[in-house]
């Protein structure tokens, strides 16, 4: 769950509940993983490719920058 802060408070309205593999994604970018060790920790994690895993780890993190919220 991510609950808007500083500026973001004023555009976004409300608490953002993320799914189990965005959650353990947020935790890992909180602790300062670069992009291919999240790819990587979501091919360990949910043994899908790596194709696959850049695929999610992008769309999560636009979708994170275009909330303002990265």
């Amino acid at each position: 769950m991510l609950i808007p802060a500083g500026n973001t408070v004023f555009t976004h309205n409300g608490i953002f509940l993320l799914t189990e593999s965005a959650g353990l994604l947020w935790k890992k970018i909180e602790n300062g993983a670069e992009r291919e060790e999240l790819i990587d920790v979501l091919m360990k994690e949910y043994d899908i490719s790596r194709e696959l895993a850049s695929e999610d780890v992008d769309s999560f993190i636009n979708k994170l920058t275009e909330s303002g919220i990265l």
